[in-house]
């Protein structure tokens, strides 16, 4: 009965590990470069990039 219990606890415990590495996985794959692709192209963002940018001033070597 015991060994019933743990090799259920085991495989609850694998279940949740798989789900959270597939959700994961499929945010990693699928939607975080769709959001960093629109963050990009944001006029927003690109706004701000040039507001909060130091200027520099370039050398010649």
């Amino acid at each position: 009965m015991i060994e019933i219990m743990k090799m259920i606890s085991k495989a609850i415990e694998l279940t949740v590990l798989a789900v959270f590495s597939v959700l994961f996985a499929g945010y990693a794959l699928f939607i975080y470069p769709f959001e960093k692709l629109s963050e990009m192209m944001s006029a927003e963002v690109k706004e701000k990039k040039l507001k909060y940018t130091p200027a520099t001033e370039k050398t010649v070597a």
